[in-house]
């Protein structure tokens, strides 16, 4: 059996069969065999009909014959029948007598109430009757089966009685050979397989054509996908005017092209732009080593120069970290903690951190968590998250400025809103503020530190990791507000609950 599957799974490797072949020949195999259950079901009706039609036929002969029979003073008159049935009979005793073809002659046998025979017709002694078909009648219930000749021939025998006064008289036995009804059912066989066969054969054929019918708009959209590159991501494969399995096929096709030329062109984009961040400290890098090492200088212009250096190597060890960050998130491979945190101490405490950069500035940085917020979250990434909202507020607000960090809760979220009094940001620059190395306009300029142009990217990253979202609003010389929402679970709000009990 092993070998066997093994030769036919290496010819079916060898041969390989196009899909729309293989449909063809489902179709024609069902086809097949709803037409086998078919012509069976019809043979055997028709076989069952054509029985009890020559069942009928053999009823109506014996009570024929019957009819013919006269009882007179006990005695009964077969002088009628013996005229209408040629060599009606007594059998001869002579070991040579000849037997008649059962498929030719008249097969009636006549019996006495006590078995003995009165007279059968030639044909009628090559039959082999079981002795039920006398016994049954006599005991007043007629007899009808299939019996066999001498030489294998099925006949259809009927017995029953014939009674005077209640009483039986005679049992008469009449039969006819199922050879002519065989022999029709044959040749019903054999037209319906050469039918079967044709209709089969046209089957396959039609099937195989609507098939490649059918297959034909895929076989236009294979094409067109085969024809569309990774550099030529704008083309799109046509769509059926037909709303079917088609139609949503080429939708989803096109979908999938769109999402995957927007994600090569952010990928493009997010290339160019790690480039050319990257490249900017090197140069810098690769400018003031050039330049030390051009004449000996004294031990404090090599100090100035290493200090630049590591200026620059913390800004690219920064940008590395970042992106490292985004690409791990982006891939899915970036793990997060899912622990229980106290959001408002959290805020607290990186905002006492921020302070003294905002006092170094001239900025006033204030704080408002009224209350208890606990959330399932990862502590580590949302430190990062609210770190990078102050530090752009307060890079990009002047100094005399003001910015404030809040918290706002409800029962299934809490709002974490960073406000500053800054220089705000254009309208037209709001919608890309969370693309990777987006440039605003020139007025938000860096303003000094080791920013690498991915915070607020990585920030967005974060939010929604946590299942939140964040918003940004700006108007230009009036400040800047973001709003990040949380999600609170139920496990949180139940602790957020605790919290509150426990801070009362």
């Amino acid at each position: 059996m092993n070998q066997l599957y093994t030769r036919f799974s290496t010819l079916r490797r060898s041969v390989p069969f196009s899909l729309r072949l293989q449909l063809a020949a489902w179709y024609t195999i069902a086809f097949a065999v709803l037409l086998l259950l078919t012509g069976a079901v019809f043979y055997q009706y028709l076989e069952r009909s054509l029985e009890a039609s020559v069942d009928t036929d053999l009823q109506i002969r014996a009570q024929q014959i019957a009819g013919g029979l006269v009882v007179h003073n006990g005695t009964l008159n077969m002088s009628d029948l013996t005229a209408a049935l040629p060599g009606f009979g007594i059998a001869p005793q002579a070991q040579g007598a000849r037997l008649s073809d059962v498929n030719q002659g008249v097969l009636v046998r006549l019996l006495d109430a006590h078995g003995v025979l009165l007279g059968e017709t030639p044909a009628f002694r090559a039959l082999r009757v079981p002795g039920a078909s006398v016994t049954q009648p006599l005991q007043g219930a007629p007899w009808q089966g299939t019996v066999l000749s001498t030489d294998e021939q099925e006949v259809r025998l009927y017995s029953r009685t014939l009674t005077t006064g209640g009483n039986p008289v005679a049992v008469i036995q009449v039969g006819e050979s199922l050879f002519t009804l065989h022999t029709l059912l044959h040749q019903l066989v054999a037209a319906l397989l050469v039918v079967g066969f044709l209709v089969l054969l046209a089957c396959a054929v039609g099937s195989y054509l609507l098939a490649g019918r059918s297959f034909a708009p895929i076989q236009r959209l294979a094409e067109t996908a085969r024809k569309i590159k990774a550099g030529d991501l704008h083309q799109r494969v046509p769509v059926p005017p037909v709303r079917d399995e088609v139609q949503y096929l080429a939708l989803t096709l096109n979908e999938m092209l769109d999402s995957l030329d927007q994600s090569f062109s952010r990928q493009r984009r997010f290339v160019a732009d790690a480039s050319h961040e990257l490249r900017t400290p090197v140069a810098v890098i690769r400018n003031k080593i050039e330049v030390a090492v051009l004449r000996p200088r004294s031990p404090d212009d090599y100090c100035t120069v290493l200090h630049s250096i590591h200026a620059e190597t913390e800004r690219l060890s920064h940008l590395i970290s970042d992106l490292l960050a985004l690409a791990r998130g982006d891939e899915g491979q970036a793990r997060f903690e899912r622990e229980t945190v106290r959001l408002d101490q959290l805020v607290e405490s990186v905002a006492a951190n921020a302070d003294g950069l905002a006092q170094k500035r001239g900025i006033r940085l204030s704080v408002q968590a009224p209350q208890p917020v606990t959330l399932i979250g990862d502590e580590a990434r949302l430190i990062q998250v609210i770190l990078n909202l102050l530090d752009n507020a307060i890079r990009y607000t002047n100094a005399g400025g003001q910015v404030l960090l809040s918290l706002q809760t409800t029962s299934s979220e809490t709002q974490l809103v960073v406000r500053d009094t800054g220089i705000g940001i254009a309208p037209e620059h709001l919608p890309h503020l969370f693309e990777r190395f987006y440039r605003a306009d020139p007025s938000r300029r860096r303003t000094g530190g080791s920013g690498t142009g991915l915070g607020l990217a990585i920030v967005e990253w974060i939010v929604r990791a946590h299942g939140g979202s964040i918003v940004a609003e700006s108007q230009m010389g009036r400040g800047s507000c973001f709003t990040v929402t949380l999600p609170l679970t139920p496990q949180a709000s139940e602790a957020a609950a605790v919290a509150r009990e426990t801070h009362c």
